[in-house]
């Protein structure tokens, strides 16, 4: 951890130039150069305009239907697209017209100017960056910053930053950063008086990655080599691996082992039946997958049975051998494996049965099918118009309905596919398709009622697969579990959870209890995040909605440290309260609203931080441009300066400070596993796919290369 204190500013910064908080390790502020001050106007990571070769190129594709002169040239608005600010165009019109002198407003831009400008911005002088950040400032360019222009270049960078921001706000924050800056009440700025403030609030702990990465290397070396005979040593890879799949792994090697079975008990079976006369081996491969259909028909509907999941898994014991927060995706799995079956089963009937039946010698029809149809050898459409057939064929339809909308593409919404199609997809088209299953199971017993190769009723089965799942049966608790009131977040994102929001917004304007609707809940049900308690050590990790679970964990631990605290004898010892020793959230948002929505639970949980130093939470708004960007930083010393003053956040408006940009997860990784050296950390995750793979990758590699144990769960988004 990093803490600088320079004049009255407290301001906490990594090597990405995002706000950390380490309660522990005091390492004094390196005084870097001027040139090395971490404004920047060029932000190279995201991909664009990253050197002058590739801006030079987007000019002339601009250029070549851009203007017909012997000199080439572009309009101004082009030039936040040459230098890969596209995404900002008002930002990158001022900083043009600080770049040329505001009297040249309006006019074409060559690629000689380009390459100056360009050179500009790139020159790693501290001076000459601040220079141009002032006569961005500077509207008039008499030489000083007056507070109407920082006004103005606050709102700027709001807008820039998709923060929401009144004009009063901005009026306060000019207000604010002028007392800090103008002492003697001049009414202005002038460009030292910007050079002292930038120093004070965006060069405290500016350490570079390198310095960073060798601090962390050095002092984790040491740590871990002072007793190597006691501390215990990193797990080879097929340990990381065996201890976090095993429970899977004999699930799905079980299933496997029953489908299998029931399989070869089928085909052997039917092998020996009049029939295979006829059909021969499409015959016993269509029965055989038929029994597997059965199990898996049963068994899909038990990892999404709630209540069923919640009892089972209360008992410790059976959660150690089976993965209770992997049921979504072994129900995934299981729809895979009715997709084989309904392959193998309707594939050989159709292309192979149906037709061996219809195309079969007349006197070998009659002693094998002869009374199922009625000694009429029928033609292939009459066997597809039966009972059997026709219940089959319309069960694949609604299965392919349900499964196709059930898919990551369409259930999410995707903007890549074509606008008639996405209206028709999303959570409702997924939630709503799903109920068709209800009239796939109702033919399903039909279907193996009427079957025609058999009148004994002892073998149909079906009924029997389905009995057990069939009488047994998206919101997030933010409650704790000794509130005296249930909370829940709910996020609008179709008709129904809209006409919610409608009912409760009607309620609360006619300002009348009696109006409020009557709320039925069921559940609760169980959670990867109740496996908290099993851990000393807990981090958890929530993007945008997918933070709820964890608020209702924290407001938990909340409870336990008011009633038991820490130091409150040795109840921790003695296994009376069962709590994590330290707690981590990291909540990552990309809209400046969404900070509000955990406000009131922040402020206890951040009240709780700075006396118990058991619970750490970080807010990370993506929206804005990370620490030290030219397009953020005024943003930053607001930050910086109301904290400061009021010990508030300006953004969150509670005590937790929030990062800009993303959060560095190798780096929190590598902090944690250094912090908590041969410890056994919890990782709770709750978010899209793609950042899980990436943190179940971090936990095995810091699992094998340090002495640091980290156990991933992610909950179901």
């Amino acid at each position: 951890m990093i803490n600088v204190y320079m004049n009255h500013l407290s301001v906490r910064r990594d090597a990405q130039g995002a706000h950390d908080h380490h309660p522990y390790i005091l390492i004094p502020c390196l005084y870097l150069h001027d040139c090395d001050q971490g404004l920047k106007f060029i932000d190279e990571g995201r991909g664009t305009g990253a050197n002058l070769k590739e801006v030079e190129e987007r000019f002339d594709r601009v250029s070549s239907c851009a203007s017909e002169e012997s000199i080439s040239a572009i309009d101004s608005p082009h030039f936040g697209y040459c230098i890969g600010m596209q995404d900002t165009p008002e930002f990158a019109g001022e900083l043009l017209e600080a770049l040329r002198g505001r009297r040249k407003h309006g006019m074409k831009l060559t690629k000689r100017e380009l390459s100056d400008y360009w050179h500009r911005l790139t020159n790693p002088c501290f001076d000459s960056k601040l220079r141009l950040f002032f006569d961005m400032c500077d509207k008039d360019s008499d030489g000083r910053i007056s507070k109407a222009d920082l006004k103005q270049m606050i709102l700027l960078s709001a807008a820039t930053n998709k923060v929401d921001m009144k004009e009063e706000e901005a009026e306060d924050f000019s207000c604010l950063i002028m007392q800090e800056v103008d002492v003697q009440e001049k009414g202005y700025v002038q460009f030292h008086e910007l050079k002292d403030l930038f120093k004070a609030a965006s060069t405290k702990g500016q350490f570079s990655t390198h310095q960073h990465l060798a601090l962390l290397n050095t002092q984790t070396s040491r740590d871990l080599h002072q007793d190597d005979h006691q501390e215990p040593k990193p797990m080879s890879l097929p340990e990381i691996l065996f201890r976090q799949y095993w429970r899977r792994a004999w699930v799905v090697a079980l299933w496997l082992v029953a489908c299998i079975a029931l399989f070869s008990w089928k085909f052997i079976q039917y092998k020996h039946r009049a029939a295979f006369q006829v059909m021969g081996y499409c015959l016993c491969t269509a029965k055989g997958a038929a029994e597997t259909l059965k199990l898996n028909m049963a068994l899909v509907l038990l990892p999404v049975c709630r209540n069923f999941i919640t009892w089972l898994r209360r008992n410790r014991r059976i959660g150690y051998f089976i993965p209770f927060n992997d049921h979504i995706n072994f129900h995934r799995l299981i729809a895979g494996g009715i997709v084989m079956g309904v392959i193998l089963h309707g594939g050989a009937h159709l292309g192979c049965d149906i037709p061996r039946i219809t195309g079969s010698n007349p006197t070998l029809f009659d002693k094998t099918f002869g009374s199922a149809f009625g000694k009429k050898q029928p033609t292939y459409l009459q066997v597809l118009c039966t009972t059997e057939v026709a219940t089959g064929i319309a069960m694949v339809m609604f299965m392919a309905i349900a499964f196709s909308l059930a898919t990551r593409m369409p259930r999410r919404r995707s903007p890549t596919l074509p606008g008639p199609i996405r209206r028709v997809t999303g959570y409702n088209a997924f939630w709503y398709s799903h109920h068709l299953l209800i009239i796939v199971y109702i033919l399903l017993i039909i279907h193996s009622l009427f079957l025609f190769l058999t009148d004994n009723f002892a073998e149909k089965t079906t009924w029997m697969y389905l009995a057990v799942p069939v009488l047994l049966h998206p919101f997030s608790l933010t409650s704790g579990p000794n509130d005296d009131h249930l909370s829940i977040h709910i996020r609008t994102l179709g008709d129904w959870s809209d006409q919610i929001l409608n009912l409760f917004q009607e309620a609360v304007l006619s300002n009348s209890l009696d109006n409020y609707p009557k709320v039925c809940i069921d559940g609760p049900y169980g959670a990867a995040s109740q496996d908290h308690v099993k851990y000393d050590i807990v981090v958890l990790i929530g993007l945008g909605i997918g933070a709820t679970p964890f608020i209702s964990v924290l407001k938990a631990i909340e409870d336990s440290l008011q009633k038991h605290p820490p130091n409150h004898g040795n109840d921790v010892e003695s296994g009376v309260v069962k709590r994590p020793l330290k707690s981590y959230l990291y909540w990552v948002t990309r809209e400046y609203g969404s900070l509000a929505w955990f406000k009131d639970a922040m402020k206890g949980v951040a009240a709780l931080t700075h006396k118990q130093k058991v619970v750490e939470v970080h807010n990370f708004l993506t929206s804005v441009y990370q620490s030290g960007d030219a397009r953020s930083i005024l943003l930053s010393i607001i930050q910086a300066l109301y904290f400061a003053n009021s010990g508030i956040d300006v953004f969150s408006r509670t005590q937790v400070q929030t990062h800009f940009s993303r959060p560095n997860w190798f780096k929190i990784f590598s902090n944690l596993a250094w912090r908590h050296a041969g410890s056994c950390i919890g990782v709770f995750y709750c978010g899209s796919s793609n950042l899980a793979r990436e943190l179940e990758g971090l936990c095995t590699k810091f699992s094998t290369k340090t002495t640091t144990r980290f156990v991933f769960h992610k909950e179901n988004y």
